[in-house]
């Protein structure tokens, strides 16, 4: 995954944050899941969310990716995201954001975003995660998490999965 492919979205995500926040679910809701997007060379991940209505949440996303090393050159990456923004978009798709809590990738602090859909069971070959997706691409600004309010799926595309399972409740 190159740096282009990893901060996709961030000129979208960055114009959003100027724009008034569109109406909100009337519900919350709960997301939790584990699985992987690719077999080799590995792209995997967890999350567990509670999202609340006014579009709080609350939660932890870890990602891991053995075949990006990052600026600092060391793999596989790593980052665990501390959740705190989250939209349902329907019952079974969110978009959720957050703050890196953890990486190794120095150049890689900022705002995160995400989204997860939870298209019935089992999960594999049916559910679809996107990909992680910063607010820019300078570790000095601080991008806010609570951007996920004004994303779109365009803005984070989802990905079938091809192991693992996705509750979105």
């Amino acid at each position: 995954m190159t740096r282009t492919q990893l901060n996709r979205g961030i000129i979208a995500l960055a114009s959003m944050a100027a724009l008034a926040a569109p109406a909100l679910a009337a519900t919350g809701g709960m997301v939790s899941g584990q699985g992987a997007l690719s077999t080799d060379p590995g792209r995997t991940f967890s999350v567990s969310a509670h999202i609340n209505a006014d579009g709080t949440a609350s939660g932890r996303a870890t990602l891991v990716n053995k075949a990006f090393t990052g600026e600092n050159g060391k793999a596989p990456y790593l980052l665990q995201v501390d959740i705190s923004c989250g939209k349902m978009l329907d019952d079974h798709t969110a978009i959720l954001g957050g703050s890196t809590k953890r990486t190794n990738d120095p150049s890689l602090v900022d705002a995160v975003f995400f989204s997860v859909q939870d298209n019935g069971e089992p999960g594999a070959n049916k559910d679809k995660v996107s990909r992680a997706y910063f607010w820019d691409n300078d570790p000095n600004t601080q991008g806010p998490p609570s951007a996920c309010l004004n994303s779109t799926l365009s803005d984070v595309p989802l990905e079938t999965i091809v192991s693992g399972n996705i509750n979105v409740k």
